[in-house]
């Protein structure tokens, strides 16, 4: 394997730890590159330039975690859209999960860990992981939960989802990455579909994502006032699975000229 080629795994922890050295040594063989840092916000700092693809948090002692450096992880993972495996005690770690990183977990691995099985698990997941980097990736804006959530498991296994709950936090994600495609809500709360896309469309790095509207609205002045801003389609939030899985996927071969 090409190193170079390769994205570096980040490895995080509270604290030096032998069997993160072990697990880091047994990566590093494998051919991978590893960086460490401890959990603190200035050694996170340190290292988030090379922070491109999975990260991994191995918490030996909870009582004592630095929570603005765990903070601020979870901060890093939610901007760049990385994700985070934790690693320590089953307790210490479901209680993390649910108060610091809940929306950013990709996976968890409890004590105790086999370092053999886990530098296999490891390597399986950065392969799964370049993988969906190569995947279109798709910016799903929608103030509903349930709708978001429902989205990511429908597109999930095809595409990079990233599910953002208004407008402003699109705008924010923008700053930072550019998708293939933005799925847009028409009625949201401070910000309405239709504002966004006029604002996107100023935006000179990303003026040209295409849009499409995902939307409840289907009467028929609601579709007008959408098709004139001249979206990449429309689509109702009550049509099946089946039939806006089956567009997405069309409107990705159109793009290749298939």
């Amino acid at each position: 394997m090409d190193k170079k080629e390769s994205k570096t795994i980040v490895f995080i922890s509270d604290r030096e730890s032998f069997i993160l050295k072990t697990i880091i040594k047994n990566v590093k063989a494998a051919g991978y590159n590893c960086v460490f840092s401890l959990l603190t916000v200035n050694d996170i700092m340190g290292v988030k330039d090379e922070m491109q693809g999975v990260i991994y948090l191995y918490i030996d002692d909870a009582t004592s975690l630095d929570r603005m450096g765990a903070t601020y992880l979870r901060d890093l993972c939610l901007d760049t859209d990385q994700g985070l495996y934790l690693m320590g005690n089953k307790d210490d770690i479901d209680a993390l999960k649910e108060e610091l990183f809940k929306d950013v977990v990709h996976g968890v691995f409890y004590r105790p860990i086999n370092a053999n099985q886990l530098t296999d698990d490891i390597i399986v997941n950065m392969s799964d992981e370049n993988r969906k980097h190569h995947q279109k990736h798709i910016l799903v804006v929608d103030d509903s939960g349930a709708m978001l959530t429902t989205i990511k498991e429908w597109l999930g296994g095809k595409y990079r989802v990233t599910p953002v709950n208004s407008a402003m936090n699109a705008i924010t994600f923008l700053a930072k990455q550019r998708p293939d495609l933005i799925l847009l809500d028409y009625e949201m709360p401070v910000c309405s579909g239709a504002q966004f896309l006029e604002m996107l469309r100023n935006d000179t790095n990303n003026g040209d994502v295409p849009v499409i509207f995902l939307t409840g609205k289907g009467d028929e002045q609601s579709v007008k006032s959408v098709l004139a801003l001249k979206p990449a389609g429309y689509l109702l939030k009550s049509l099946p699975k089946e039939t806006i899985v089956g567009e997405i996927d069309a409107f990705f071969k159109r793009q290749k000229g298939v």
